[in-house]
């Protein structure tokens, strides 16, 4: 009788570790194969600087993850700029993919850039994600890394 008790007992041990493990292969599967699927870009700088219509934002990014974004519209202090143009290593581009590196230069017509001036925008893509930035206030147009 104690030996069939001890079998038992494994028994139901060997089911909640085998439980355990498949949860575990499955969280991390999903984990996985969701990493493989997102996209994200990393706005690594941006300048905002005068323009003789107003101002000009623009906006370093570097693109990870897999698969590719299309950028829908750059917004600055809740002003949705008319003129949205993307470049990948020089190159005008409407998609970018994973492993690019480039700029957005976005126009901003009526715009006067001051000194002290700390303004805020987000790059919004047509996939519904949104990256918000804080653009340096300079005179002249910035460098990014890569041109």
């Amino acid at each position: 009788m104690i030996g069939a008790v001890v079998s038992i007992q494994v028994a139901i041990l060997l089911m909640f570790i085998m439980a355990i493990a498949i949860a575990l292969a499955g969280y991390l599967y999903t984990t996985f194969y969701s990493s493989l699927q997102y996209t994200y870009i990393a706005l690594t700088q941006a300048y905002i600087y005068p323009t003789s219509a107003g101002a000009e934002v623009k906006i370093c990014f570097m693109v990870g993850g897999a698969g590719g974004l299309s950028i829908s519209g750059v917004e600055l202090d809740g002003r949705l700029s008319p003129s949205v143009r993307v470049y990948v290593r020089g190159v005008e581009r409407d998609v970018v993919k994973a492993g690019d590196v480039g700029y957005i230069k976005a126009e901003f017509p009526g715009v006067t850039v001051a000194p002290g001036w700390m303004p805020t925008g987000r790059v919004v893509t047509r996939q519904g994600f949104s990256f918000f930035f804080t653009p340096a206030v300079s005179q002249s147009e910035g460098r990014c890394p890569g041109e």
